[in-house]
């Protein structure tokens, strides 16, 4: 039995509104594509999105879908990092159109710092595998959430699917991550390390001057 992975899709054509009555903050517009290959080489087919959006609406009418910050190193949904709550999923042709709050929490909170100076995009999390054809597997493919990922078009390497499981090895991650970063890129392992350093320290300088 093939091992499931997380997988994730990144969209960044989103619109940031901003509530009259309530003064909260919103992300709208494009969550997920079907019958169209992604720039990871992945396709959807729309009756499986189809399926599993229809298992995600008595979470949506129960105000439970949650989103956070980043997508975590787990297939579960950490509480503590919520940033969003997705409130509509809406088909128009093979686009699913979503609109999720962002909340007013410490993950939200520093997701509209970031909104108010940058680029964010969202991303969808769902577990399962990935045919030689490109198409995601209709018979495992399991659709958890979306999260709030930062301008994921700059860096299409940083959130390549990664095993499910509790307990992970970080050190094992890091370098998997690398590597697919120096083959996407063409890059060498020293070239790939640095890369993904100063990503991360991009992150960390846009958190912290804008909190």
């Amino acid at each position: 039995m093939s091992k499931l992975k997380l997988i994730t899709e990144e969209v960044t054509s989103l619109q940031i509104v901003e509530s009259a009555s309530t003064k909260d903050l919103y992300v709208e517009g494009i969550f997920s594509s079907a019958e169209e290959k992604n720039k990871n080489g992945r396709i959807y087919k729309k009756s499986t999105l189809e399926r599993e959006i229809n298992k995600l609406e008595k979470t949506i009418k129960g105000k439970s879908l949650w989103g956070e910050l980043n997508h975590p190193a787990s297939a579960e949904i950490n509480l503590e990092r919520a940033a969003i709550l997705v409130e509509t999923l809406n088909w128009k042709g093979n686009d699913l159109y979503g609109r999720a709050v962002v909340l007013d929490t410490p993950m939200g909170n520093i997701a509209k710092a970031l909104m108010k100076k940058g680029k964010i995009g969202i991303s969808s999390r769902g577990l399962g595998t990935v045919d030689e054809s490109g198409y995601v597997n209709d018979s495992n493919y399991k659709l958890i959430t979306w999260d709030l990922v930062g301008n994921p078009s700059n860096y299409p390497s940083w959130v390549n699917g990664i095993y499910e499981g509790k307990e992970w090895d970080y050190k094992e991650e890091i370098k998997e991550t690398v590597d697919n970063v120096a083959e996407d890129n063409d890059l060498t392992i020293s070239e790939a390390k640095k890369l993904y350093l100063n990503h991360i320290k991009t992150f960390i300088s846009e958190i912290t001057k804008n909190i």
